[in-house]
């Protein structure tokens, strides 16, 4: 029997996991792994920057594990065996570099992910430094059928990192729902439906910001809180994990297995 080093990966992977799963009777909860991307590239500008051959082989490890990349609204439809081996894989800022690095891998593996978008950056306000997705970029991603397109806000990734923030959050939640409303209307007019997930920039919201993004139609929020999300969870504070530059393999698989 000749096999691929890809088909190797899947059938030695699919059986060395199948020991450390649950059973199929077990009540045990499983938690989702939701991974935080950022840029991919070999310059290191941020600690969010990520060198593309580390993603290469996080994505490999994934993948000759038996793991699947699924989308949000996939998780309802996993039976137990599979959200065991269910990780979420998002982007945020809709780095151009995703175009580059990320998705010719995750096509090779068939791995979907979520690429939170600045609207006014998509729709060509960016500078050289920091290249955005275009709308596109963006309208064929879709098209492939394993990316989709969130929101990281319209023009409100506003906030810096040091102790004085560009808004406060007050300020922030009041230009919100009109920020929210401009992104869904060019979100319908470039790919023909509303958005439904949206990542806070920064990871800063409350529950007022929350129930502004649920008005406009948003169904999956995104914070940067560490965690693990459950099937069944609330979709409106979803936790990840913030894949920076320092995380090694042996730190990524341990995030992994920490999942049951």
């Amino acid at each position: 029997m000749n096999l691929t080093r890809r088909q190797f990966l899947t059938y030695s992977g699919a059986a060395v996991l199948s020991l450390a799963l649950p059973g199929r009777g077990q009540a045990q909860a499983v938690r989702i792994p939701v991974l935080l991307y950022h840029d991919l590239s070999i310059h290191q500008g941020e600690e969010e920057t990520v060198i593309p051959s580390a993603f290469a082989t996080q994505m490999e490890w994934l993948y000759g594990m038996g793991f699947r990349a699924v989308s949000f609204d996939g998780i309802d439809s996993l039976d137990a065996d599979s959200m065991g081996r269910a990780v979420i894989i998002t982007f945020d800022d809709g780095p151009a570099s995703f175009m580059d690095h990320a998705f010719p891998i995750l096509a090779e593996y068939g791995f979907k992910a979520t690429v939170t978008v600045i609207g006014q950056k998509a729709s060509g306000v960016t500078s050289s430094h920091d290249p955005s997705l275009s709308w596109d970029e963006c309208r064929f991603l879709v098209k492939s059928g394993i990316v989709e397109i969130g929101c990281h806000t319209n023009a409100l990734h506003v906030w810096g990192r040091g102790p004085s923030p560009a808004l406060t959050l007050a300020a922030f939640n009041e230009r919100l729902g009109k920020d929210l409303a401009a992104f869904q209307d060019r979100y319908r007019r470039e790919l023909g439906r509303p958005a439904s997930v949206l990542a806070w920039p920064y990871g800063r919201y409350d529950r007022t910001s929350i129930e502004i993004a649920k008005h406009e139609g948003f169904r999956y929020l995104l914070t940067s809180n560490r965690g693990y999300y459950e099937r069944g969870g609330d979709r409106g504070e979803i936790p990840r994990w913030p894949v920076n530059h320092d995380a090694d393999l042996p730190a990524f698989r341990k995030h992994i297995e920490r999942r049951t």
